[in-house]
Order: C-alpha cells, then sequence, then structure tokens
C-alpha cells in the first residue's frame, strides 16, 4: 500500500488531549495519495476505517457508538459503502445520521428511504426546529449575496443569512443529535478537492482527528484525498476519477439527482439541455458550461455564482418561482443585476407596455408578466463568469 501504510501506527497515538497527527505526516499521505491507483486509496481507506473503529471499542468496550454522516450524496454513499464493509469485517453496528433540512430535493428524499431499505440501515434523522421560510421572514434577504463569514457592511457585525441558515437548518441539528445518541466516532464523506477551505481543513485536521470544539467526537474522514473530475479544488493532486470509478466498481446505487444535469451554455446547440452525469461530464471538457447538481438545501443562494438560477429555471421551475416570490429573493436579485443590463430590462419591459416606471419596484410589481415575457430574465444574476484557456 505505499507510503499509506507507513503513517497509520501514528493513530494509535492520538487522544482527546492530543487530537491530531502532526502536519508531516498528513502532508506525506496527501502525496501518497496524489499518486496512488484506487485499489491502493481503497485499500488505505479501509484500513483507516478499521483503525478509527477499534480506537472507540478499546475506549468505550460494547458501549462503543459509531455513526456515519450521511447526506446521501455520492461522496457520502462511498463513504457509507466503506464502513459497511469494515463493520462487517470487525462485528460492529452503526448508525446513519441524515441531517434532513426540510429543503432537501425531493430525489434525495425518495433515495434516503430507498437505500435504508436496501442496505438495511439504522437512519436517524436531524431536523431543524424553525423552517427555511421563517428564517427568511425574520431576517431578510438582504445579505443574500454575502458568503459565509462576512461581517462588512452597514449590517455591522450581523450574520449574512446564508450563515443564518447553515447553522440552523444543518449544524445545530447535527449538534443534538450527536449529544442526544452519544455517538463516539462520526465518519463523514468530506474531500479536500471540494474547495480551498476544504483542503485547509485537511491539511490542519487529517483524516481522524477529535472535534473538541465543533462535534465533541471522533471524526474520521476516509476520502478526504479521494478526488473527481468535477472538484473545484486541485492542490496538486493527479485529479483521477476516485469516487464514482469506486461507485462504478461495485455497482452502486447512485442519488438520481446526478443525472439531472443541465448545459447552462448558450454556445449549445443539442436538442436536450438536461443531461445525465456521463454526458454532462463530456460536455463540460468540451468547455460547455453545464451546472451540476450536488445534494444539500434546494433552495439555496450559495450556488447561485455557479448559474443556480438558470439551472432551477429549467430542471426544477416550482423551486426557482418559490425562491422569487414566496422568500422573497426577487427584490435583491433585481438590485444586484449589472446596472446596463437593468437599464436594458427598463427599456424593454416598458417598451412592451408591461412597467410604466422604469423603477425596480415597477419590475417587483409586474414580475409574473415580466418572467412570462422574458424567462431567463435572472439567470446571469450573480453568475461568476468563468475563464476560458
Amino acid at each position: 500500500m505505499g507510503g499509506g501504510k507507513l503513517n497509520l501506527d501514528v493513530y494509535r497515538t492520538l487522544t482527546k488531549e492530543q487530537p491530531r497527527i502532526p502536519k508531516e505526516i498528513t502532508i506525506e499521505n496527501e502525496e501518497f495519495h496524489n499518486t496512488a491507483t484506487l485499489e491502493e486509496k481503497e485499500q488505505y481507506a479501509l484500513a483507516l476505517i478499521f483503525s478509527a473503529i477499534r480506537k472507540v471499542v478499546e475506549e468505550h468496550g460494547k458501549e462503543a457508538r459509531i455513526v456515519v454522516s450521511c447526506s446521501f450524496g455520492i461522496d457520502s454513499i462511498v463513504t457509507l459503502h466503506l464502513v459497511r464493509r469494515a463493520a462487517r469485517d470487525l462485528g460492529v453496528t452503526f448508525d446513519v445520521v441524515w441531517n434532513n433540512t426540510l429543503n432537501e430535493y425531493p430525489q434525495t428524499r425518495k433515495y434516503a428511504k430507498e437505500m435504508t431499505e436496501l442496505w438495511g440501515l439504522n437512519t436517524i434523522e436531524a431536523r431543524p426546529e424553525t423552517t427555511l421560510k421563517k428564517i427568511y421572514e425574520e431576517n431578510g434577504v438582504d445579505s443574500l449575496f454575502k458568503r459565509k463569514g462576512d461581517r462588512s457592511g452597514e449590517e455591522g457585525k450581523k450574520e449574512p443569512v446564508v450563515e443564518k441558515c447553515c447553522g440552523s437548518l444543518k449544524h445545530r441539528p447535527m449538534k443534538k443529535a450527536i449529544k442526544d445518541h452519544g455517538w463516539h466516532l462520526m465518519f463523514n464523506g468530506v474531500r479536500a478537492g471540494e474547495s480551498r477551505q476544504r483542503w485547509m481543513s485537511a491539511r490542519r485536521d487529517a483524516d481522524l482527528f477529535y472535534s473538541s470544539h465543533t462535534w465533541k467526537t471522533w471524526v474520521c474522514r476516509p476520502i478526504l484525498w479521494w478526488t473527481s473530475m468535477t472538484d473545484s479544488f486541485n492542490y496538486g493532486n493527479s485529479r483521477q476519477e476516485d469516487v464514482w470509478e469506486y461507485v462504478r466498481k461495485y455497482d452502486i446505487p447512485y442519488n438520481p439527482l446526478y443525472d439531472l444535469n443541465a448545459v447552462i451554455d448558450d454556445r449549445f446547440t443539442g436538442a436536450e439541455t438536461v443531461v445525465k452525469r456521463e454526458e454532462a461530464e463530456r460536455l463540460s471538457a468540451e468547455g460547455f458550461n453545464v451546472f451540476m447538481p450536488r445534494t444539500g438545501c434546494q433552495a439555496c443562494p450559495i450556488p447561485i455564482k455557479r448559474g443556480y438560477l438558470r439551472y432551477l429555471r429549467q430542471v426544477f421551475p416550482k423551486t426557482y418561482r418559490s425562491m422569487l416570490f414566496q422568500l422573497g429573493f426577487a427584490r435583491v436579485l433585481i438590485a444586484e443585476m449589472d446596472e446596463k443590463v437593468r437599464d436594458e430590462l427598463f427599456e424593454e419591459m416598458s417598451g412592451f407596455g408591461v412597467i410604466t416606471e422604469k423603477t425596480e419596484e415597477a419590475i417587483l410589481d409586474r414580475l409574473e408578466d415580466i418572467i412570462e415575457l422574458k424567462p431567463c430574465v435572472f439567470d446571469g444574476v450573480g453568475v461568476v463568469k468563468k475563464r476560458r484557456a
């Protein structure tokens, strides 16, 4: 198993007082994975899972409580499959916790139920005590385009609404579930290649550590250094298709959401704009802009920068309309429009006789009619343009 084998012994030395392995070992493991084959990564992941389970069993005996945090996305299901293999060999049981935000895609809800039955999972749902609609009603949507952690602007130290969403719908329910069930070890499918922030977290915490601040439990991330061709961040790895190759290798059923991709590129002349995963990856490799969804909250502003509004309009029109009208996104989207684009919209709608005043309020008042006349009105708002090679 190459260099990765060398570094597994160090996990035995971890304690709650010494919760992380030395950074140089983490970097060695990262470098090993950068050139390792899928088979080598798979064997490393299983060995890591064995080490993590044995650690908590040694500490707690038969009372050891183990859980897999599963969003029923592709990374989670691969992690769950790996843990099932290891747990079966070790003769231990585990729970599955699904953080159901009540804002999930219908495909995810159905898939979670199907996989629970198919694999005989003990699935526990962590649910929020509030709703997305209530969060927006109480906090407004003015900070819709602010990043998590951004405290700038007139609001002073007030949290952006997206941060309130994540805290109320995801983090607090999960913390409560961990406290209520007393899990000693939690597995998750976090990967370093998902973003620069995830990579920095990977360098800091490695793939097994004790989370004393956030979760207050041991956390193991078996596929932390696995890669996917669609990763948004390349930290110097070979970027091979580990995740989907593993799914194909073991014929794992996957969430049908991954086959609902949309080509959001005006240069595309194909007959079908909603395409399956393999076609989406092919078109993306050819340079077309293709929106490939991830599991998680459906009515979320974070992916707007990647063209999410256009995607929703094509694939989930009811959710699109709900975000505009029920959640109040429309007002912010109009304000966020490029000034030139907004002026052109004023002129166009005035010319059609839809509005009599060239104001944002006039647009809001007649938004239903405007969307009927110009469905793509918000497609480009907030989108960060990709640099083409």
